[in-house]
């Protein structure tokens, strides 16, 4: 089982406010309060969320952080009162009292679209927005990267073998293998679990076996433990039993105490984005930006630590590939806002035009963006020069004979990657014979393309429609006009 990372002090400031709220909050006799419930008693103003156990702990540690202060940097008082799935027993709201406590994905938002329960403004949901009626009454708002892998025991050594096929998940799950020899385990019967209907993992989960050519579960498959529910991300159908299996989200699961489950990955593991979903009407409205839209609280940096403590990833925004907080019921782009560290390495040579400096940008994949040189405080690009095949390049025209160090600060163009520099020394002593003039036309040339890129990246970002693929085009070639520029410096250096 993996450790989560410790919260941070403004987290831990924001979980003992939540404590104190909780306590002091005045519930109705029925309500049973739960550990990821934010809020006893919310009020009318708040935006109150139910439904799915996937992502119930990311949005309780997110609604703790807002409700704790961040709400106060975008402009808000209002509090997130998101409840529980476990549990059972009642919940309070404002204005319609005491009401069933809903729990996964179709039932959070089957609920909201009764007048029983008008004060829920979002459902927590691991599955998709439906075509039809649920479609026109409900946007989905993406938020997160869930992946749902299979779970057997880990308690008492499981009879699974330590890998499946999608054709061996199959048939298990159509019941045409019904002992864990068929599929390459050790002898016992397959028990073949799915969390309880309604549940936006079962539903999940069903659409991928579809796709792997099942048209409906065998008779063998259960979703109750003699007479209970198969809750979502349980480990009580598998940990005490050797034969069986019942899918189960990785981030999750990660998340029991006690190492109960193992997991298996590989080619049973299918990736999914998580929403909220929330009143067609409501999607626009500024409260619900704030906190769910792209440029809000749950898509920003301040709520990533709160949802990786949820066993999830953040999905990156529009503005960085990604789709969170989009108006996007149903969606395959899963990029995420993990941060890539870059490394930059730097070296000067001495020719005859002066002092060539190259900075190479690495990282775990290829950073992008671009690097301005220095000579201690002083920006000697004011054109700072555009990455290309993760270098960026300057010639230093005519530096006095001598000592020099230079620093290259490379500037990612995207928030996943972070930001990096190096240094220099170089001693400076040219050839007699003056600089050339091949090689001075040829920066020239250099520094040119470099600026035309410069220039396109700023319009291709304002850009839209047929004139962003225009200047996409465009800027194709100046990248492409670079390569050749600074080939023809090195040709002539």
């Amino acid at each position: 089982m993996s450790v989560r990372k410790t919260l941070t002090a403004t987290f831990a400031a924001a979980v003992a406010t939540s404590a104190v709220t909780m306590i002091a909050s005045p519930a109705h006799a029925a309500y049973n309060p739960q550990p990821e419930d934010s809020k006893a008693a919310p009020v009318a103003a708040d935006l109150i969320g139910v439904g799915s156990d996937t992502t119930m702990i990311a949005l309780h540690q997110a609604a703790l952080v807002w409700n704790g202060g961040a709400k106060a940097d975008y402009g808000q008082t209002f509090d997130i009162a998101t409840f529980s799935a476990l549990g059972g027993g009642e919940i309070n709201l404002p204005t319609n009292g005491a009401k069933t406590r809903p729990n996964g994905s179709s039932d959070g938002k089957n609920k909201m679209r009764t007048a029983d329960y008008s004060d829920v403004d979002f459902a927590r949901s691991s599955d998709a927005v439906k075509t039809g009626a649920e479609g026109d009454e409900l946007a989905g708002i993406p938020f997160a990267l869930d992946t749902v892998v299979m779970a057997v025991s880990n308690t008492t050594p499981s009879h699974a073998p330590a890998t499946l096929t999608g054709a061996q998940l199959k048939s298990i799950y159509d019941c045409t293998a019904d002992n864990w020899t068929d599929v390459g385990g050790t002898a016992g019967p397959i028990k073949a679990y799915v969390p309880q209907p309604g549940s936006g993992t079962e539903k999940f989960f069903k659409a991928q076996l579809v796709a792997l050519g099942l048209s409906d579960y065998g008779s063998c498959v259960m979703d109750d433990v003699e007479g209970t529910p198969v809750q979502e991300h349980s480990d009580a159908p598998v940990k005490a039993d050797a034969n069986a299996i019942v899918p189960i989200s990785k981030g999750r699961a990660e998340l029991i105490p006690g190492n109960t489950v193992r997991l298996i990955e590989g080619a049973v593991a299918f990736k999914r984005a998580v929403y909220n979903a929330v009143r067609a009407g409501d999607y626009a409205k500024p409260e619900f930006q704030a906190f769910f839209g792209e440029n809000g609280f749950l898509c920003s940096a301040a709520a990533a630590e709160a949802i990786a403590a949820g066993g999830l990833k953040q999905l990156a925004t529009p503005a960085n590939g990604g789709v969170c907080g989009t108006n996007n019921d149903s969606t395959t782009e899963f990029a995420t806002n993990e941060v890539v560290q870059s490394s930059t390495a730097l070296t000067g040579t001495n020719l005859a035009a002066g002092v060539r400096l190259s900075a190479k940008v690495s990282g775990s994949s290829q950073p992008t963006g671009s690097v301005s040189f220095y000579e201690g405080t002083t920006l000697l690009n004011p054109n700072a020069a555009p990455l290309v095949s993760g270098e960026g390049t300057y010639v230093v025209p005519s530096p006095t004979v001598g000592v020099h160090t230079y620093r290259a600060v490379f500037t990612p163009n995207n928030a996943k990657y972070l930001g990096s520099e190096a240094t220099v020394t170089v001693n400076y002593a040219p050839p007699a014979t003056g600089p050339s003039p091949a090689l001075a036309a040829a920066q020239a040339q250099l520094d040119k393309a470099q600026a035309k890129v410069a220039k396109l990246k700023k319009q291709v970002k304002k850009a839209t429609g047929a004139k962003k693929v225009k200047l996409k085009k465009k800027l194709k070639k100046a990248k492409q006009a670079v390569k050749t520029a600074t080939a023809a410096v090195a040709a002539a250096s």
